[in-house]
């Protein structure tokens, strides 16, 4: 078997972040959106706004309508924003509040945007395909985005999304919204944003993941993302309504599936067969939504944040298997997934959507890969030249890289669903004694020295011998 390295998105480190290579000018083949702050103050922080004007040019592109002008900005305040994406680098994604509800590139009316940095590789592009991929399964409101150029203070600073954020609005997530304080239990079970979190948030809601006593069983996170002041007995209601549902999945029996009378399972399956095709090895642990409205069951989606998506050429196992293998932690929390995958009605709903969706609209994704890689490919070459410490997939590699590994993913997905295990696990051998084993790697190529600790799969070197094992201890 060929052993091929294939880099992660990898998190920069650098004690002293990059700054943007000044005096490169705009590509000139995108909208471009201009910021300025008040007093060209720094956008220093994630939880003050500062004030500044906005507005956006289009370049002649078709179908884009300017917003504003540099003679009659939109007024509006600015803010960091995102967890490892604001820490790690020095292209930094920040929140955007209009003063007024207003509806650049089409948008639905609303203040609150988000302009998305993608800082390693064109991450953009393999999320917007995960996105659209949502989209073509119909999984609910997706958060529609336009590629710009920015300019922030006089600076031109890359590439960016121009995107909706993730909030109750008509056109986003459609429901009637949870009041804050609320403690008339008539109405609070319906108006929920909650968010499967891997990061410290209020409010927040914790759940040990087991049925049973067990000090060591992870912690999951739900954030409330509304409402953001909770009483004492929206509070009470949350962690029961967790906890529950942590109870009715984790059981035993996987025959008796109490929990779809909880969760909507239709999109269930379609946000799980998004996050699995794409290869999402965030799905399950962070930024995974859903939302209660009116009626009983709590639904999955909006999808959000796919940076982490296409890493391996070939396909060997779930996320959470892969994931192991690709940093060789196995102390990640894939909330309830997968428990979920043993319990036969699911399985027999991926089934059904899978086998609608890839015999029918599944292709069109293909043509959307090519309208975006055009529209993009210019001005990325450009962020190239802003950014040469971000450069780890140039668009041309990544674009042609997508095209190839999709088909790959979509056949493997096909073929592990009807297996009656839903087993990831494919063209492995399983290991339990490695005593003869010379050579340990991850499926990236990082050398362990040592035997692995964590069940995954690796890649074990064995004289001349190169082969793929499933560790299980």
């Amino acid at each position: 078997m060929a052993f091929m390295l294939q880099s992660p998105i990898l998190l920069a480190q650098e004690e002293e972040l990059p700054t943007p290579v000044p005096d490169i000018p705009l590509s000139g083949t995108l909208p471009v959106c201009y910021v300025n702050t008040e007093n060209g103050a720094p956008i220093v922080s994630k939880e003050d706004y500062i004030n500044a004007n906005i507005w956006i040019d289009p370049m002649g592109i078709e179908g884009i309508e300017a917003f504003g002008s540099e003679e009659s900005p939109i007024v509006t305040e600015i803010r960091g924003r995102g967890n490892s994406s604001w820490t790690g680098y020095g292209k930094k994604p920040y929140k955007i509040k209009l003063a007024k509800k207003n509806t650049p590139f089409g948008f639905p009316k609303s203040k609150h945007f988000a302009l998305l940095a993608h800082a390693p590789t064109q991450a953009y592009f393999a999320g917007e395909t995960a996105y659209e991929l949502a989209r073509l399964i119909g999984l609910g409101w997706v958060p529609r985005s336009h590629p710009v150029e920015v300019v922030l203070n006089g600076t031109n600073i890359g590439v960016y999304a121009f995107s909706e954020s993730v909030r109750i609005d008509p056109g986003r997530v459609e429901i009637d919204e949870q009041p804050e304080s609320n403690t008339d239990e008539s109405t609070i079970p319906y108006g929920w944003l909650v968010e499967i979190d891997n990061s410290d948030d209020t409010p927040q809601i914790l759940v040990p993941q087991t049925i049973e006593e067990n000090p060591d069983a992870f912690v999951s996170r739900f954030t409330l993302k509304t409402p953001e002041v909770i009483s004492q007995q929206q509070e009470t209601w949350a962690k029961d309504q967790f906890t529950e549902l942590t109870r009715l999945i984790l059981s035993l029996d996987k025959n008796n599936a109490a929990w779809t009378d909880m969760i909507d399972i239709e999109s269930l399956a379609k946000y799980y067969i998004v996050q699995e095709l794409s290869g999402n090895y965030d799905a399950f642990v962070g930024s995974t939504y859903l939302h209660k409205g009116s009626g009983d069951k709590w639904i999955f989606g909006p999808i959000w944040d796919s940076e982490w998506t296409f890493v391996p050429e070939e396909r060997f196992g779930h996320i959470w298997e892969e994931r192991v293998s690709l940093t060789g932690v196995d102390r990640v929390n894939f909330t309830w997934i997968k428990e979920l995958i043993k319990f036969p009605v699911f399985q027999e709903e991926v089934r059904r959507v899978w086998k609608e969706f890839y015999a029918g609209r599944f292709n069109n994704v293909y043509s959307f890969m090519d309208d975006f890689y055009n529209l993009t490919k210019a001005a990325y070459e450009t962020n190239n030249l802003i950014w040469p410490s971000y450069i780890s997939h140039g668009i041309h590699s990544t674009y042609n890289r997508l095209k190839t590994i999709l088909p790959r993913y979509a056949e493997w997905f096909d073929k592990m669903i009807q297996d009656p295990d839903f087993s990831g696990i494919e063209d492995v051998e399983t290991v339990f004694d490695s005593e003869t084993a010379e050579e340990w790697y991850t499926l990236q190529g990082v050398r362990l020295y040592t035997r692995p600790s964590a069940s995954g799969i690796y890649v074990l070197i064995q004289g001349t011998s190169v082969r793929k094992v499933h560790i299980r201890n």
